[in-house]
């Protein structure tokens, strides 16, 4: 865990040091999208490799859409107080 924070500080300082060159931003932009393609594609290897997750994958799919919708769900609503609640004014409620 202390690794990944520390890479992540490392990160963040040198983000720091360079966000003054646009041009650097636009390949770490297109790096980064690379890298979470090919973490995807690693993960994607190593649940195939794993017989007891392919054994129950139906069920941990399943589990996986109910965590989603409500997710989804939560959001929504969560969303729709705080636009009440704070950006809504008392013209728009006319």
């Amino acid at each position: 865990m202390h690794t990944v924070l520390i890479i992540m500080a490392v990160g963040i300082g040198v983000g720091y040091l360079m966000r003054s060159r646009k041009t650097w931003l636009q390949y770490t932009n297109k790096a980064t999208l690379w890298i979470i393609f090919l973490l995807l594609f690693f993960m994607g290897i190593g649940v195939g490799n794993n017989p007891q997750i392919m054994e129950n994958l139906d069920t941990i799919g399943f589990r996986g859409l109910q965590l989603a919708l409500v997710a989804i769900l939560g959001s929504v609503v969560l969303s729709w107080v705080v636009y009440r609640l704070f950006f809504k004014s008392a013209d728009d409620e006319r």
